[in-house]
């Protein structure tokens, strides 16, 4: 089975959502959603950090 690619524009003829500053979302939807994303992220983040540190405490306690 082969995957249709679709044929990349040159550098000098893409149509960027947003000119001005293309790297920033256009709509602010997308930058709420990246903010939502970051947030659970750092949760998430935290979340294992806290966990790793409660498993060394129990591996210290059992010794």
């Amino acid at each position: 089975m082969q995957i249709d690619k679709k044929p990349e524009a040159p550098a000098e003829e893409k149509e960027w959502e947003n000119p001005v500053a293309p790297e920033k979302p256009a709509d602010h939807r997308e930058e709420e959603q990246l903010e939502r994303q970051m947030k659970e992220a750092k949760r998430r983040h935290d979340n294992l950090e806290e966990n790793q540190g409660e498993a060394s405490d129990n591996e210290q306690t059992k010794n």
